[in-house]
């Protein structure tokens, strides 16, 4: 935890000074009081089995996904918890994350049996998402760190760091969802693209 590292944006030293990081637990339980779903991403080598048993404890299997970059973990889920619906998805829902995808990264993600692929935001192309969607697969994309999507936007000339137009031009490639760094800013987006589609709607 280094409060003068880039990630923390304008945030002053003195305000990050006695922050303390939250357990995955507390995380949870607030997420549970407010009924948010909750990606997980299984960033250590043997977390997949300790973070299932801690999910079922709460009881939020339904607000939670797990994901990882490295996808023997999201494999580990589906073994620890190979349960499905009755339209066969599974119950324990799974995210392949892939910084670079490979041509074959549909093919990648089917053999783990991920629920969903997450693509970096750069890498999420109408192609692409429309091949994860034809496979069955929900999409989402993700969004770099504040210090480095502030280094990201210096080689884009038409879009700003994770302004509208950034996550317009994301968002037209179909992509179902997003994690982003400024949730204020892409609510905004959504409530002026319905308030557009209402007023249509009314003329």
């Amino acid at each position: 935890f280094n409060p003068d590292g880039n990630a923390f944006g304008k945030f002053p030293a003195n305000k990050l000074e006695h922050a303390v990081i939250p357990t995955l637990e507390e995380v949870l339980m607030l997420a549970k009081e407010t009924n948010q779903l909750v990606k997980i991403e299984l960033k250590g080598a043997g977390t997949a089995d300790a973070v299932v048993e801690l999910v079922e404890r709460l009881q939020m299997v339904d607000q939670c996904y797990f994901s990882s970059f490295y996808h023997d973990r999201i494999e580990r889920i589906r073994e620890l918890r190979p349960q499905t619906h009755a339209d066969g998805s599974h119950v324990f829902r799974t995210g392949a994350l892939f910084r670079e995808p490979p041509q074959n990264f549909v093919e990648v993600a089917k053999e783990v049996e991920a629920s969903e692929i997450h693509l970096r935001y750069d890498t999420c192309s109408k192609e692409r998402v429309d091949a994860i969607h034809e496979a069955g697969m929900d999409s989402l994309a993700w969004f770099r760190g504040p210090g480095v999507m502030a280094v990201d936007a210096e080689k884009f000339v038409d879009v700003g760091n994770e302004d509208k137009i950034m996550y317009q031009t994301v968002l037209n490639s179909g992509v179902g969802a997003m994690v982003v760094n400024r949730p204020d800013v892409l609510l905004n987006l959504i409530e002026e693209k319905e308030a557009d589609s209402s007023d249509e709607e009314t003329k």
